[in-house]
């Protein structure tokens, strides 16, 4: 039940981010490595497990076939915030960083992984894989070189989200901290999945059923914490650009009785007609206004309320969010 509702909240999330692209806020390879995800996470689900794994010949090759689409696309996903990200720690460099180095370090666990695999001993297919299987050391090496670059990357994740929560503002904040919350936990998930490849192979029963139980509701959150965060980042680009358009027409209209005083003085060009590109516009007036004002002097005065919106233009092109000023 718990993997069925996951893997629909991934592709809900893919859903959303098809929608999104729509509106320019949202890239193909979000959308292909959230699919990733969704495949991987969908491949757990009992009953379709069951059905894959027989057509694949019942050697639960579907494990291994879930399990790589998870890490692959999550990785993918995690790399594209790294990439959007001023800066870089060195776990985030090794995991996340130049394309060839992302790919030889993920390749390299997919093909541990592989040979891990090829040495447990199965009788067949099973749906629940590590429960049957995990007490050989051989299943405990599958899972956990898996878990272990699977920690990497969500606690890279959460350290470059906690770095940006302070940076971004507006609904983007929002979804950097969900983002951040989400790769925590689930990091903190993959420890405990590694604590419970060795309580296995020791045979301690105690610590098993322990660490089972936080996995359950943690992997579960920290999932559903990510993908929300994953929908809200072209989301929240998409509601702070609607934003700032907003202010940028209303700085506009402040601001252009004082351009065409300032036209009326020194001829500027042609008049700027109506736009989409309203911060194009607003940086041309905020410009030749200034330029007028150096040249003229006394000859071209502002009034009280032109004067502060040219002020706030000048901050808003230079990205100062409203709320920035009130705390400086």
């Amino acid at each position: 039940m718990t993997q069925a509702l996951i893997a629909t909240a991934l592709w809900l999330a893919v859903i959303g981010l098809i929608i999104l692209r729509g509106h320019g806020a949202a890239d193909r390879s979000t959308i292909n490595a959230t699919a990733s995800v969704g495949v991987g996470l969908s491949l757990n689900i009992s009953p379709l497990y069951l059905t894959v794994d027989a057509w694949l010949g019942g050697h639960n090759l579907t494990d291994l076939i879930a399990n790589v689409a998870i890490i692959f696309g999550m990785s993918a996903l995690a790399r594209g915030v790294a990439r959007a990200s001023n800066e870089q720690m060195w776990l985030t460099k090794l995991v996340l960083g130049p394309r060839r180095t992302w790919l030889t370090v993920a390749i390299t666990v997919a093909a541990i992984s592989t040979l891990a695999f090829s040495q447990i001993d199965m009788e067949g297919t099973s749906a629940r894989f590590m429960i049957d299987y995990g007490h050989q050391p051989a299943a405990a090496l599958y899972s956990g070189v898996q878990h272990v670059y699977f920690g990497a990357v969500t606690a890279s994740l959460a350290i470059i989200c906690a770095r940006e929560a302070s940076r971004v503002r507006g609904a983007k904040r929002l979804a950097t901290i969900i983002l951040m919350l989400g790769g925590a936990i689930q990091t903190l998930s993959c420890l405990d999945v590694l604590v419970m490849d060795a309580s296995h192979v020791a045979g301690n029963d105690r610590v098993l059923a322990a660490a089972q139980g936080v996995y359950d509701y943690v992997n579960a959150i920290s999932f559903l914490l990510i993908t929300a965060g994953f929908v809200l980042l072209p989301l929240g680009r998409l509601i702070d650009d609607r934003r700032q358009n907003k202010r940028s027409i209303h700085l506009l209209g402040t601001i252009t009785p004082a351009w065409e005083r300032a036209q009326d003085l020194e001829p500027l060009g042609a008049r700027v007609e109506n736009t989409d590109d309203h911060g194009s516009a607003l940086y041309r007036l905020v410009v030749e206004v200034r330029d007028v004002q150096a040249t003229k002097g006394h000859d071209f005065t502002l009034t009280t309320d032109e004067a502060a919106a040219l002020d706030e233009a000048e901050r808003h092109l230079m990205g100062e969010h409203p709320s920035a000023r009130a705390h400086a």
